[in-house]
């Protein structure tokens, strides 16, 4: 067959991507991928509650926005399922390339969605249907992409390689951010008027340049080595069948070890922005700031925590990170009552500090739990399984806020008790296994 007299070939003549081509490939693709997650999740908070719930008050509006999070979301389980399968089986570049594709079609759909002014109820039933496909999407890009500059990392960097698609969250983060902060500066009329599309609109363009970019990457050779492997013999099942036959355990657990720094991202962005503007009084502007600075500490603290993970050990560092997000689950909300800029900026920056030192070595940690064959969809449903936890908790906190007549102990409390499930989850599955993939 001709895969198998490719895959014989000298790997110099080959392959010719190194690991840091690789590894910016995949932080540049991820990058766009978040982008268009990130602006959806901020717009979320600051715009939808008006645009497609404007017949119900502030407090309901918001939490019907949120919800289309985790309704939307059902979609991302499928995705690493699908998108898992096509990189189990076909290979991880072909599941990243259509991922993209398909995430940047949906959304710009959402940007040039009408709203409950001109279609009524139509509309926020159109953006569930076309945010059930951007999940869909979503659920196949983050696994492969952490997959791709894992194996093709040297042994002793794969933490910190393994951590450029994590970066590329911060990056995507920082310009969904970056871009609502800046329209906002139109002032809240042209915001929901008008404004409000042009970041989903941008999305065309940066996705074109990413596939342009994964366009030119070369296949992972771990899975050209399985591919060898799985010819050689009897043809096995389905990728998803393996996990839920054979690493089931390894996906729940892995599952809850994702779930603070999915989780708690939703939280800090959705909820925390909501809860600045509608009852501490800051302007749309002031809190996609916030969370802007906070998109910097991500980028800045990304490669540095995975540098530490590869000199001090993977399961190590990740669990501190886990751990720092009891310290901070209060004090964020002390930082926010003081109604400061520096407050409010600390609010979301420290959360996601904490977020950042797990979550940068965690993909790689978790990668070495699955087999090369199944590894794709093994990692990708564990994350996109936790990605659906994680979205009902910002329609979970804001109830939550509400039944407690506007306190937010409770959402500090479920903050808490989402990091305590991640560390024992950790704890867990990793004990014995310091290392990823090896």
């Amino acid at each position: 067959m001709s895969t198998a007299t490719d895959a014989s070939a000298p790997p110099a003549s080959r392959r010719r991507s190194g690991p840091w081509k690789i590894a910016t490939a995949s932080m540049i693709g991820t990058s766009v991928e978040w982008y268009d997650f990130g602006i959806y999740a901020t717009a979320a908070a600051l715009v939808f509650p008006e645009l497609f719930f404007p017949e119900m008050n502030r407090a309901l509006g918001t939490l019907m926005s949120f919800a289309t999070l985790f309704v939307g979301a059902l979609g991302r389980p499928l995705g690493a399922i699908v998108f898992g399968h096509i990189g189990d089986r076909y290979g991880r570049k072909k599941a990243l390339i259509w991922s993209m594709t398909l995430m940047g079609s949906a959304t710009v759909c959402i940007g040039l969605l009408p709203g409950y002014a001109s279609l009524g109820v139509a509309a926020p039933i159109l953006l569930v249907l076309v945010r059930m496909t951007q999940s869909l999407a979503v659920g196949g890009e983050w696994g492969g992409a952490v997959l791709f500059a894992v194996e093709h990392a040297p042994p002793r960097r794969k933490a910190f390689f393994g951590s450029f698609p994590q970066l590329g969250d911060g990056v995507g983060y920082f310009l969904s951010t970056g871009v609502f902060a800046l329209t906002s500066l139109l002032g809240h009329h042209a915001l929901v008027s008008w404004a409000w599309r042009l970041p989903f609109l941008l999305s065309a363009v940066l996705v074109l340049v990413g596939l342009v970019i994964r366009s030119s990457m070369d296949e992972s050779p771990e899975f050209e080595a399985a591919q060898l492997s799985a010819e050689a013999e009897s043809k096995e099942a389905a990728p998803v069948i393996g996990v839920l036959r054979d690493a089931w355990r390894t996906w729940l657990l892995a599952t809850g070890a994702f779930l603070i720094t999915v989780g708690g991202y939703y939280i800090v962005v959705t909820f925390m922005s909501s809860y600045a503007v509608t009852t501490l009084g800051f302007t749309d502007a002031q809190t996609a700031a916030a969370g802007t600075a906070a998109s910097v500490v991500v980028i800045v603290f990304t490669p540095l925590s995975a540098l530490l993970a590869d000199r001090f050990g993977l399961r190590r560092v990740t669990l501190v990170g886990i751990l720092l997000h009891l310290v901070v689950a209060f004090p964020m909300f002390w930082l926010a009552d003081t109604r400061s800029t520096a407050g409010l900026w600390l609010a979301m920056c420290l959360p996601m500090l904490a977020s950042t030192i797990a979550y940068a070595s965690l993909g790689t940690l978790a990668s070495g739990w699955f087999a090369p064959r199944v590894r794709y969809t093994g990692l990708s449903m564990s994350f996109q399984t936790a990605g659906l936890l994680g979205t009902l908790a910002p329609a979970a906190t804001t109830w939550l806020f509400s039944a407690f007549h506007d306190s937010w102990t409770p959402v500090a409390v479920a903050f808490a008790a989402m990091a305590a499930i991640s560390a024992v989850c950790l704890v867990a599955c990793a004990r014995g296994r310091e290392d990823g993939i090896a």
